[in-house]
Formats: C-alpha cells, sequence, structure tokens
C-alpha cells in the first residue's frame, strides 16, 4: 500500500486531482487519484501514484483551472 500526507483537500473514498511533479523538471502535472482510508496525518492512495512520486499536498484551489503548473 502506499500513503503520502493527508492533503489540505479530499476525503477517503474519493478520486483527486493531485499535482505530480514530473522528474527531471521544474513542473507538476494534475493527476487523478483515488484515495482510500485516512488518518490524522496521512491518507492511503489506492490508485493513481507510484512509491516515490512526489506530489503537492498543499492548497492547490488558485490553479483549478490548469491541469500543469511550473514551480519556482
Amino acid at each position: 500500500m502506499i500513503y503520502v500526507g493527508r492533503p489540505a483537500f479530499g476525503q477517503e473514498n474519493n478520486t483527486v486531482g493531485i499535482f505530480k511533479l514530473v522528474s527531471g523538471s521544474s513542473e507538476a502535472l494534475r493527476t487523478p487519484v483515488k484515495l482510500g482510508r485516512s488518518s490524522v496525518n496521512s491518507i492511503e492512495i489506492v490508485n493513481g501514484l507510484q512509491p516515490g512520486d512526489q506530489v503537492i499536498l498543499s492548497d492547490t484551489s488558485a490553479w483549478d483551472a490548469h491541469e500543469r503548473i511550473r514551480l519556482n
């Protein structure tokens, strides 16, 4: 099973779009991720991410209209 820190959004047993960092670049792509069980600090990833993937867990609602963002 894969777990990540609990994101600022999303509830257990839902599918959400999480920005995943593109390896070797300064960009992140919105990726559909199915969430499973959660605790206070972490949430299970059922589908959409692989071990080692880096994601943005903070609130990204300001970029809801975008599928790709550039990081500084």
